[in-house]
């Protein structure tokens, strides 16, 4: 494969993460002021938010991938993709591209928005707890999950995903729960399951914190997940298809979950 000509720069690169950003805070903040009432309602909706970002975000990515990965040579040949063999190698690498920024994007936001819409909640509902995504808690509670022997060998990581802490808005921001954000479940519900059986093998004062989690677009209609999640303090599904059973609820009812944490 030839070497690429075209220039990504670091401003670039600033400019195009900037705009990503204020895509997704425009579109987040629009949801919540529909929901103003209740912003958990918002959350009903972020699994359909995320899918129809797709094209407008796709706009934006495809160009940075065929700056940074297509070679001066091949640009003019797009048109000529499947007989150009060249241009099938680099579509490989901008196809890769596209999908390696689409992933960590939709997750790292996903987590970002449901704090938002928790603390606006909380907010509105005159709850004295917060979530948050990062800080002193949640450093301390990742490295109390790792439990040693003398001399300081690892014996057991009982770490959890921490996307979202909730904390009590208090003297010590005492957590409460732990959040795990997936905006699908694929292979990563087992470890969630798994670390939720370790909880009462941590330290004492963290045993009794509660771990929940949030997923975009699981609807949970068939299929061994839907009872394996039961083990969960509670699921949430941001889609209004999702079909509720036992502990797997619609977003919108965390609310009166949490308060019981108080």
């Amino acid at each position: 494969m030839s070497k690429t000509t075209q220039k990504w720069d670091k401003n670039q690169e600033k400019e195009f993460k900037e705009k990503l950003n204020k895509i997704f805070n425009n579109k987040i903040a629009f949801a919540i002021k529909k929901s103003s009432k209740n912003p958990l309602e918002a959350g009903n909706n972020l699994g359909n938010l995320l899918k129809n970002l797709d094209k407008e975000i796709v706009e934006i990515i495809t160009p940075r991938a065929v700056k940074k990965w297509a070679s001066s040579k091949t640009i003019h040949k797009w048109e000529k993709i499947l007989k150009d063999p060249q241009m099938v190698l680099e579509l490989r690498e901008i196809g890769k591209s596209i999908a390696n920024s689409m992933r960590p994007i939709a997750g790292n936001k996903f987590a970002l928005w449901v704090t938002e819409i928790l603390n606006a909640y909380f907010q509105i509902e005159k709850i004295s707890l917060k979530a948050i995504t990062k800080g002193r808690v949640k450093s301390e509670l990742s490295s109390k999950f790792i439990r040693k022997l003398k001399g300081g060998k690892v014996t057991r990581d009982y770490k959890p995903d921490i996307d979202i802490v909730i904390i009590k808005r208090n003297e010590r921001n005492d957590p409460v729960a732990i959040i795990s954000a997936k905006t699908t479940l694929a292979e990563r519900i087992m470890q969630t399951i798994t670390w939720h059986r370790y909880l009462e093998s941590v330290p004492e004062e963290f045993s009794k914190i509660k771990l929940f989690l949030v997923t975009a677009w699981e609807t949970f209609e068939a299929g061994t997940n839907k009872e394996r999640v039961q083990e969960l303090d509670g699921v949430y599904v941001c889609n209004k298809n999702v079909k509720e059973y036992g502990k797997i609820k619609l977003f919108s009812k965390i609310g009166k979950d949490l308060k019981k944490l108080l």
